[in-house]
């Protein structure tokens, strides 16, 4: 009996903290800010995008140019010519065509989805066929090695010593 007592009290509570004021409508402020809606009373608009090319984009595209490999300068938030050159090393290796670079919040974020050293040279994973000119440390059996020269036959034997 008094844990119905509990539950009916707090249903009571419950029902007049979310029922609506006389003359409210269901799209209230509360409504509106749980959909997103830009119009919600008193709450910030969308932030716009700064623009292309600023320093705090610039410095965020430099991190991930570095992440990625692509660029070898340092991170200064300045579209240099090393940054540029990054940008379009990254283009290539992402087979994309070349333009004019700009810094944008879209680049940003294509560059984040992409996996660490994006732009490093595919390495390969055994080298079978050694160097050219041969390692003289490789055996000879090794692929691409050369046999391990022995020393000419000109050197001469120890003398025997004579016994005293």
């Amino acid at each position: 009996m008094r844990s119905c007592v509990c539950w009916a009290g707090s249903a009571a509570i419950a029902i007049s903290l979310c029922a609506l004021p006389a003359g409210a409508d269901a799209t209230s402020g509360i409504a509106r800010f749980a959909q997103n809606a830009p119009e919600a009373g008193g709450g910030a608009a969308a932030t716009p995008s700064p623009p292309a090319n600023s320093p705090e984009q610039i410095r965020k595209a430099q991190v991930e140019l570095k992440r990625l490999e692509c660029l070898k300068g340092r991170i200064d938030g300045k579209l240099g010519e090393a940054t540029r050159q990054a940008v379009k090393k990254y283009w290539t290796s992402a087979k994309q065509p070349q333009g004019e670079v700009n810094i944008t919040d879209e680049l940003i974020t294509e560059l984040a989805g992409r996996g660490d050293l994006f732009c490093r040279p595919p390495r390969p994973f055994f080298g079978f066929g050694g160097r050219p000119g041969g390692n003289p440390a490789m055996p000879p059996f090794f692929p691409g090695g050369r046999p391990i020269p022995v020393p000419p036959a000109s050197v001469k034997p120890p003398e025997p010593a004579d016994a005293q």
